[in-house]
Formats: C-alpha cells, sequence, structure tokens
C-alpha cells in the first residue's frame, strides 16, 4: 500500500537510494536480491512506502553497508513508522503545513524570514489567537482554538538542545498591532525574553533598507548531518509550499541571506523593538 510521504520516510528513502548508488547497483537488480519488485523500491526511495525489518536487513547487506550504518537506518525506519504528535491536528491541518511541523521536528536549525507577522515559533498566545482567527478564508472558526494549542506546542521545540533559530521580521511586522496595542506590547516583550532564554536571535529589516528581494515569508530547514538546506517552506496569500527542489531552495536561500544582510544586527534589532514598546 502506497503511504504518505513524511519527512522522516523521505530521509530514510534517500539514505537508501545513496547507498544503492554507491554500490554501482540499478533499483531493478538491487529489488530482485532483496526479493520485492522494482516499483516497490521506487516507492521507497521516494519515501511512499516501507520495507520490512527482513527486507532493509537484506537491503543492507547486498549493499555493503556497516553495522553501524545499519543501526542508523534501522532506528530511523522505526521512527518513521512512529506517528508524530502533530499527527493529532492531522484533521484540520493540510499536507504543506504538516510538513512544516514535521520538517520542524526533525530540524537543528530554522532561518526564516517574515514580512507580516511575527515567525510563528515566537509568537505569543494572544497574539498567535488573533492572527489565527483573522485567516478567516483558510480557517473555520471552531479550529481556532486548536491551531492555536497546537502553535503554542511547536514552540516547546525551542528549549530543545541543539536546536537554534534565527528570524528576520520586517520593521513592519514588529509596529503593525496585531491584536492591539497591549497585545502588541507583550509580543515585543516576549520577543526580548526569547532571545535571552533559547537560541534565538532576531533580526529586523529596518523600513529605510529600501528595496529587497522578500515578498513571501520562508523557512529553511537544516537537517542535522546534511551538507545543504534539504527543504524550505513558503506561505503566500494563495498557497502554502514545502519545495525540496534544489532550484527553489537555492533561490529561498539566496532571499534569505540578501534580507540579513540589510537587515539590524541582532542588538540593534532589539533595541528598535524596545524603541517600538515605548511608542504604543
Amino acid at each position: 500500500m502506497t503511504m504518505r510521504k513524511t519527512v522522516r520516510s523521505r530521509r530514510l528513502g534517500h539514505a537508501l537510494r545513496a547507498l544503492r548508488e554507491d554500490a554501482q547497483l540499478d533499483q531493478e537488480t538491487l529489488a530482485k536480491r532483496i526479493g520485492i519488485s522494482q516499483s516497490h523500491l521506487s516507492r521507497v526511495e521516494t519515501g511512499t512506502k516501507r520495507l520490512d525489518a527482513d527486507q532493509l536487513r537484506r537491503l543492507v547487506a547486498e549493499v555493503g553497508a556497516g553495522e553501524e550504518h545499519r543501526a542508523a537506518l534501522e532506528a530511523l525506519s522505526e521512527r518513521a513508522d512512529t506517528p508524530g504528535w502533530w499527527q493529532e491536528y492531522g484533521d484540520i491541518l493540510p499536507q504543506p503545513v504538516e510538513m512544516l511541523i514535521e520538517l520542524g521536528e526533525e530540524s537543528s536549525w530554522l532561518r526564516t524570514f517574515d514580512n507580516v507577522y511575527v515567525q510563528g515559533m515566537l509568537q505569543t498566545r494572544e497574539y498567535a489567537e488573533a492572527v489565527i482567527s483573522c485567516a478567516t478564508a483558510h480557517v473555520r472558526v471552531t479550529d481556532v482554538d486548536r491551531l492555536v494549542e497546537l502553535r503554542m506546542r511547536r514552540q516547546e521545540r525551542l528549549s530543545e538542545p541543539n536546536f537554534r533559530l534565527t528570524s528576520v521580521m520586517t520593521e513592519g511586522v514588529i509596529r503593525q498591532q496585531v491584536g492591539g496595542p497591549r497585545v502588541m506590547r507583550r509580543q515585543l516583550q516576549h520577543l526580548l525574553d526569547v532571545t535571552e532564554k533559547h537560541d534565538v536571535t532576531v533580526h529586523v529589516l529596518p523600513f529605510t533598507a529600501g528595496a529587497h528581494p522578500g515578498f513571501d515569508s520562508i523557512v529553511i530547514f537544516d537537517l542535522p548531518d546534511e551538507d545543504s538546506p534539504e527543504a524550505v517552506y513558503v506561505d503566500s496569500d494563495t498557497a502554502w509550499r514545502v519545495h525540496e527542489q534544489r532550484d527553489a531552495v537555492r533561490q529561498c536561500t539566496y532571499t534569505f541571506h540578501a534580507v540579513l544582510a540589510q537587515a539590524l544586527s541582532p542588538r540593534e534589532s532589539l533595541d528598535l523593538v524596545r524603541k517600538v514598546m515605548k511608542e504604543m
């Protein structure tokens, strides 16, 4: 049975394909040796089918991988079959948003650019409720509370070791009074607090920076043990998308670095946040 591709199953598939290619075996030959069809192996490598434990062991033996490599693949395979906590909300989540959450759980570093709202990982509950409540085209009123709860649970990642977040946001984001002055002041204070408590860096792109290439909100996911970003999430007025193609990842990475280069330093950014708080 074809299954819904997940980040973990995709990573497992990529790893197995790399082992096959290093062993200079084509899909048809390897599939025959481990007792499955070529189409089955093809879907395994794209993350939409699974191997059972015996098939995985035979594959590892055929490609000549060592014991340590085998144990790592078996652990990844087991995790690929383990439901994530976010699947409790699967009935109200579009697939790209579900992948956004799973990628965030798997990543060691998130780099984000936001030009409308504060990055979701940095929002207070009141601010998140105001943002989610206004998304009437995408969100049912009855789902608002669960979506806010989901966003708060995602933020637990900030307190985990070996995780960091670099957030670039436009000056308009910190000046737009989402939820009113009281809610916004608390949100700005939260930005100050979270940078002290966690490995979070905030950069503000000031109005004086002029033209810049960032139009959509983006999240770049850096996965552990990967040489380059694996995927990007793009949020626009009309669509949410996760891109894995190299050109799309490269373009979003370029956009992030371009706006980061024009943004204020972390110290200057937090000084501006304090200034805006006083003005409200």
